[in-house]
């Protein structure tokens, strides 16, 4: 696997060069600048670093750095600012943060002779495979400017749709946390103390009652027991996942559950679309862009069936071929491709199936808000009236009791 290695050289003239090469071993490095007629002061490894991780493309945080950066170096490119001084006025965050170091490897990269793509592709954390083509792609047409204003935008909406999908699933994980943490603290600090008062007075006790003290004995007798299965089937799901078949059966049935398959379908889709929309405004080759989009949808199951329609494309099939075939892939986006292709307003159309989608996710996310609400409410409802009835029965069962001597 090629490392980085950062090199500082001379030309035959003397001038100094530095920069970054990915290659599989230091000797390597220096072939290639002996071939570029360098000659090299220094070879240093760079060290790994903690780098961002993505959800979708990335955090948050990353996201809005790298929109701030491209919208940025769009406006300095605009107003005629060279792209190497552009490059060194940029500055995200503190001084030292990942994406500045980043910022000033690639401007020294820029310098010793590499395109702006090329050096931002040794960056991966950063910067996806769909980002740098489109630089690419914008540097051999000339429109540098106009793909950067294209990236910020599907950028923004990126970032829109990851917050709408985040905003609709916090409410029902906040109430699940807050339900686990009561049965917490009731199973382990309520219900022993009211064992100890019922067996002291040879209460009989109700079923509901019976149950929450065996599953508080199984917790404080066999934690570690109990912990290390937990550990288990985590590691397994985990593993199971990481394999192809795996995330592509896991991933098949996240598709399938009432609403949020619907949200996950649509939130890709239109994610899918404006990227596709950024490609061909770019240039590239309608094949070559679907199987470029094919990586970087988070679902594997649409993956796969973005893959069919790219075999589509690749063997001049018709797209109505694909109807039926694809369980779900949107019928009407295919069909919109489809009236795009044969319009010549591929690139509009694709925009607006973005549109559409995006609007999709807003009212699914607020319908999935108003759909779980009660049937969280009936959750929470039946998990008060269980403890209530482990609870209160054998204090009834107690007053008889004491009524009866």
């Amino acid at each position: 696997m090629p490392e980085t290695y950062l090199y500082s050289a001379r030309t035959r003239s003397g001038i100094k060069r530095t920069g970054i090469i990915q290659a599989e071993t230091a000797d390597r490095v220096a072939a290639i600048l002996d071939e570029q007629d360098l000659m090299p002061i220094s070879i240093k490894l760079q060290k790994r670093e903690q780098k961002p991780m993505f959800f979708g493309f990335m955090k948050s945080q990353q996201y809005e750095d790298l929109i701030f950066f491209t919208r940025n170096l769009s406006t300095l490119y605009q107003a005629g600012v060279p792209l190497l001084k552009a490059l060194s006025i940029i500055k995200i965050g503190p001084p030292e943060s990942y994406f500045n170091r980043a910022l000033e490897r690639i401007r020294a990269s820029v310098e010793s002779g590499k395109a702006l793509s090329e050096a931002m592709a040794g960056f991966p954390a950063l910067f996806s495979k769909i980002y740098t083509a489109s630089i690419a792609a914008g540097e051999a047409s000339g429109k540098l400017d106009q793909i950067l204003d294209a990236l910020a935008i599907m950028l923004e909406r990126d970032l829109e749709l990851n917050r709408q999908i985040k905003s609709a699933v916090r409410y029902p994980i906040m109430v699940i946390i807050a339900i686990a943490v009561v049965f917490v603290v009731i199973i382990t600090f309520v219900i022993p103390r009211f064992v100890e008062l019922f067996s002291m007075n040879g209460v009989q006790l109700p079923l509901p009652t019976r149950i929450l003290i065996l599953t508080n004995q199984i917790i404080t007798r066999y934690w570690i027991i109990v912990l290390a299965v937990i550990v288990a089937i985590g590691a397994t799901l985990k593993k199971i996942y990481s394999s192809p078949s795996g995330k592509l059966f896991f991933d098949t049935a996240f598709l399938k559950i009432i609403v949020f398959g619907e949200l996950i379908i649509k939130g890709n889709i239109a994610r899918f679309s404006y990227m596709f929309h950024l490609l061909i405004k770019s240039g590239i080759p309608i094949v070559k862009a679907l199987e470029m989009l094919g990586g970087t949808l988070k679902n594997s199951r649409l993956t796969l069936e973005i893959g069919m329609l790219a075999e589509s494309f690749k063997e001049g099939r018709e797209l109505n071929d694909l109807i039926g075939k694809l369980s779900f892939f949107p019928t009407m986006a295919l069909q919109m491709i489809k009236v795009g292709l044969e319009s010549g307003s591929i690139e509009s159309m694709l925009n607006e199936i973005s549109i559409h989608y995006s609007k999709e996710v807003d009212y699914k996310s607020r319908q999935l808000t108003a759909l779980l609400e009660p049937i969280l409410t009936v959750v929470l409802a039946g998990f008060v009236l269980v403890v209530a009835l482990a609870v209160f029965l054998p204090m009834w069962s107690l007053i008889k009791v004491f009524k009866g001597g």
